[in-house]
């Protein structure tokens, strides 16, 4: 699976509680490749069964909703209300997930308000969709700034190959020059990128239709990182 290199159609899913700012700040936040909200782009706004007895949740949703709706279209902001009972909450929330999917397969979560239960649920609910970019952010509650994660870096598993390989593009070779100093042949390092560009470690490109190129993306870069390679500063 190749994602493009200039964004794509989103998937935003986020928590709301009584303070819709956190998530209005990352909704029109620029990125790199990936701005803010778009037409096409889907939004699933999750909240805890009876939230309309809360009527600040409520303003909270109209406020969201009033600022998304020009952009994205009335028909694609969800109101996901979810039981409060355990395992049900992360449930619910990964069937969401996966019927609201973009086909572009890019997923927001924006996990800065609401009930810390729907926060931790949303995190594990992501955790199970698979071939999927998966970007998650939070802001400081003093509007400081914000982290932003790429799920995939996290999940891919401790691949010392793939470590060789992510090095090899970062410095410029060919998949055919990887694959001769590893010492097996092109297409085995083909199909290592493709199991690596399931966790958006790599991004193909294909100019003018002919073999793709391979890069390392910010998620690859992060991957290195956390297996503490030598070819990039930590």
């Amino acid at each position: 699976m190749y994602w493009a290199s200039g964004g794509g159609i989103l998937l935003v899913i986020f928590p709301v509680g009584f303070d819709e700012k956190f998530i209005v700040r990352a909704l029109v936040r620029k990125r790199e490749c990936l701005d803010g909200l778009e037409e096409g782009d889907k939004l699933v706004a999750v909240v805890p069964e009876d939230y309309e007895r809360e009527q600040k949740t409520v303003n909270a949703i109209k406020a969201i909703e009033s600022i998304a709706s020009p952009i994205v279209g009335e028909g694609n902001i969800v109101v996901l209300e979810v039981p409060m009972e355990n395992e049900e909450i992360a449930l619910t929330i990964e069937r969401a997930i996966e019927k609201n999917l973009t086909p572009d397969r890019i997923v927001l979560a924006v996990l800065s308000g609401g009930m810390r239960p729907l926060l931790v649920a949303t995190l594990l609910a992501l955790l199970g969709i698979k071939d999927a970019r998966v970007i998650v952010e939070s802001d400081f509650e003093n509007l400081s700034g914000h982290i932003s994660l790429e799920l995939g870096s996290f999940l891919a598993p401790h691949n010392r190959r793939w470590e060789k390989i992510l090095c090899g593009l970062l410095e410029g070779k060919s998949v055919r020059t990887v694959a001769r100093e590893l010492g097996v042949s092109p297409a085995t390092i083909s199909n290592e990128l493709k199991g690596m560009a399931r966790y958006h470690l790599v991004r193909a490109e294909k100019p003018d239709g002919r073999i793709p190129k391979y890069f390392v993306t910010r998620a690859g870069k992060t991957y290195l990182k956390i297996m503490e390679s030598e070819c990039i500063e930590t």
